[in-house]
């Protein structure tokens, strides 16, 4: 006996499954035009160290956000800022010409092809004096703001640049690379991968990469 089977029901016994629309197979890169936004749950990071001298910031989303003169990184906190203690709280690694085969790795895996690492710094200012890295003993701490380092992705710093100084209230530390910088301008697209600064040293700790086309 014959059996007809109908066109559209051959088709698509033959040909291969796609994926949904709205799904990027694995491993796509994000992309991202102006800004882009990461959430994290909260307790990937603890004290700096068994004294808990140090207090692990632990950050439960991450902000991109350009605005044709500047990149803005926006770091929201579990908890709120406290005690004497500074430190960095978010590492970026920027590759400004897009182009994966020029370029250093991050420190913490084997992707490549980045000029630029900037560091997020929470910092506190006492009485007398600040700091952006550890913590003054003796004094008493008058409030919070945030400063950007900037450097090559090799780990050396630009003796030229001046940190910018940024603002830390509540859980929230912002501050700005300006693009003149960076050596980027407006409508560049530029490849970002992100680290929580006291998380894992691994990409447990890492926000997707990003392809952001900046403002």
């Amino acid at each position: 006996m014959r059996i007809t089977v109908p066109l559209a029901l051959a088709l698509c016994l033959i040909l291969p499954r796609s994926a949904a629309p709205d799904q990027k197979p694995p491993g796509t890169i994000q992309e991202a035009a102006g800004s882009v936004e990461w959430t994290k749950p909260a307790g990937a990071v603890k004290s700096m160290n068994s004294s808990g001298s140090g207090p692990g910031f632990d950050i439960v989303k991450l902000a991109l956000i350009s605005d044709g003169t500047a990149l803005v990184v926006t770091a929201t906190l579990a908890t709120a800022l406290s005690g004497t203690w500074a430190d960095d709280v978010a590492e970026l690694y920027i590759d400004t010409d897009n182009n994966p085969a020029t370029g250093s790795k991050t420190s913490w895996s084997n992707k490549h092809g980045f000029e630029l690492q900037a560091k997020l710094r929470a910092c506190v200012e006492y009485e007398g004096g600040s700091a952006c890295m550890g913590a003054v003993s003796g004094r008493k701490v008058k409030g919070y703001y945030s400063s950007m380092k900037l450097g090559n992705a090799s780990g050396s710093v630009f003796p030229p640049f001046k940190e910018p100084k940024g603002t830390a209230q509540g859980t929230v530390v912002s501050a700005s690379l300006a693009y003149k910088d960076l050596g980027v301008r407006a409508g560049q697209t530029i490849r970002i991968v992100a680290i929580q600064s006291g998380g894992s040293p691994d990409e447990t700790s890492e926000f997707p990469a990003v392809l952001l086309t900046l403002k």
